[in-house]
Parts: C-alpha cells; sequence; structure tokens
C-alpha cells in the first residue's frame, strides 16, 4: 500500500532526524514486503497519496516533509543547510585528493550529510571503492595524507574532518553481510544517501551487486554524479601496487586504536579483511532500528 510505503519512508527520516524532501520522501518509499516492490507505483498513484496524506495532516512545507508534531524540524533543517555548500567544497578537495591514488574507483559522501542537512561541526563521512588487492595500502596512504593536513577526525577537531571508516574493494560490492541480523533500516537508507564525488564507472555494478538492500524501495534510482561535484579521473595518478599490501596490512593492524582492535570481526560493526574496512565503532544502527520500530508502532505501521 503506497499510503503505508510513504509513511514508513517518513518515519526513518524522522528517526534519522531529517526532513526530506518531496522527491527524496517519494524515492525511498518502503514497501516493506519485497514481493510488492516488484512493481514500481505510477506517478499518479504516489502523488493521489501524497495528497491523502497531506490531507491526513503529514506537513509538507519549503519543499520538505514531515509529521505534523515534528513540523519545527523543517525550520531548524533550512538553517542547517546553510552548511551544505562550505560541506561540499570540503568533500571535492577531500576526494580530489584521494583520486590521485591509482587505486581508488569510487568515493561517495554519506549519511544525513549527504544530503544538504549537516552539522556545522559534524566531521565528512565517506564510503570508497578500491581495487582488489590494495585496501590496506590504499587507505593507509589515504590516512598519512589527511592527517599530515590536519584533517582527520579528533576530539575537538570534527569540523569538517575526513572520515575514512568505510572501504570496500571492486571484488566484494554486495554490501548485505554488512548489515544487521533482522532488519536493518538505518543501512538501507545509508545506501540510497550516497551522493559520488568520484566514479570511475564501478557505480553502476555497486548499485546492481546491492538489490537485496533497495528491494524494499522500488522508487529508488541509482545515484548519478552531479556535473558541479564530479570530480574527473587525473591524468597523473600515485600507483598504489599490491606488492605494498601485506607490509601495509600488518602496519594498518597495529595502528588501530584499541577499541578498533578489541572489536575486530566481532560483528558488523568492526571489519577488517582483505575485502572490507569497515571501523564504526560507535556504531548506533540497534538504536535506530529501535527507535525506527517504536515510531511505526506508534503510527499503526508494520516496520
Amino acid at each position: 500500500m503506497i499510503r503505508d510505503a510513504l509513511l514508513r519512508s517518513l518515519a526513518f527520516h524522522r528517526t534519522w532526524g531529517h526532513a526530506p524532501t518531496v522527491a527524496e520522501w517519494i524515492s525511498t518509499l518502503d514497501t516493506g514486503d519485497v514481493a510488492t516492490s516488484e512493481r514500481r507505483p505510477t506517478c499518479v498513484d504516489v502523488d493521489a497519496a501524497v495528497h491523502a496524506l497531506e490531507e491526513e495532516g503529514v506537513v509538507v512545507s519549503h519543499g520538505r516533509v514531515a509529521f505534523a508534531e515534528d513540523v519545527d524540524d523543517i525550520g531548524r533543517q533550512r538553517i542547517d543547510e546553510a552548511w551544505a555548500p562550505r560541506k561540499r567544497r570540503a568533500v571535492r578537495v577531500a576526494v580530489r585528493l584521494l583520486s590521485r591514488l591509482s587505486s581508488v574507483r569510487f568515493v561517495a559522501l554519506c549519511n544525513t550529510a549527504a544530503l544538504g542537512h549537516a552539522r556545522d561541526n559534524g566531521d565528512l563521512d565517506l564510503f570508497v571503492v578500491v581495487r582488489q588487492g590494495t585496501i590496506f595500502s590504499t587507505r593507509l596512504l589515504a590516512a598519512a595524507l589527511f592527517e599530515a593536513l590536519g584533517r582527520r577526525p579528533r576530539l575537538g577537531r570534527e569540523r569538517d574532518a575526513v572520515c575514512l571508516s568505510y572501504f570496500v574493494t571492486d571484488d566484494s560490492l554486495d554490501l548485505s553481510p554488512h548489515m544487521l541480523l533482522g532488519e536493518d533500516p538505518y543501512f538501507r537508507y545509508w545506501f540510497l544517501s550516497f551522493v559520488p564525488f568520484y566514479d570511475d564507472g564501478i557505480g553502476v555494478a555497486l548499485w546492481d551487486a546491492n538489490a537485496a538492500i533497495t528491494a524494499r524501495h522500488p522508487c529508488a534510482r541509482r545515484w548519478m554524479v552531479p556535473p558541479d561535484i564530479r570530480i574527473e579521473t587525473p591524468r597523473l595518478r600515485l600507483p598504489v601496487p599490491r606488492s605494498t599490501e601485506r607490509l601495509a596490512s600488518v602496519i594498518s593492524t597495529r595502528a588501530f586504536p584499541t577499541r578498533i582492535r578489541g572489536m575486530m570481526n566481532v560483528d558488523t560493526r568492526v571489519m577488517v579483511s582483505p575485502h572490507v574496512l569497515k571501523l564504526h565503532v560507535d556504531d548506533r544502527r540497534e538504536d535506530y532500528r529501535n527507535a525506527y520500530e517504536f515510531l511505526c508502532r506508534s503510527k499503526r505501521l508494520s516496520p
């Protein structure tokens, strides 16, 4: 039912503190039932459902959407939008540097910052795809570079810092094994939020490899690299040979903070292998899931 699909989408956006644009709301509508997702809703059906929800009290104002009780979120978000241009300029600088590494194939900004909803003092969460056999070498070089430039996150120094906590290789593009057991709504919306700044063409394969993640969102379409932020492949790139990978793996693992080493491969919060470096020690996905499910129940929706 399209009405419920739109309400699920709005419920999750409310959960992670985002008042979506109408386009974001519709593109992330969540059917809840994968079997139902096989048929993409028509524009007429969606438009009718949107108008019906407005009559029920859902607020559409300044191009953004919120439940009636959360209408103040729209005003707060319009204020936060002021930081978006600076954030995107900072991301372009960071991605331009990353693209100088021959092993880097795809870099996207993610989370609500990618949706133009950023905190002034927040860092920049990047998702990076690299060539197989270079994941430790690439991240080690990138971390050293941004550390030298003073752009790595530190306590009290998060503003526009570059977070390098999620890398995968181009032969392991299926991200579904990285999800929580059971439903993982945060991961689904996180994946849909990507704004690619650099893509050598691997983005198509990345999207196609994750049909299991997008299955509940039949109106979602593959991300495009916006022309005004696109980073072209540089002519001169620093080679990242596979021959350094074993040494880089040893150095990286030893350099990891104690918390990361203690959580390595215990669950999907911190994953360390030749195919994935996922270093989310403060992973709050279960909290988001619980809050989302509670909100859905309060709206008489199945999550």
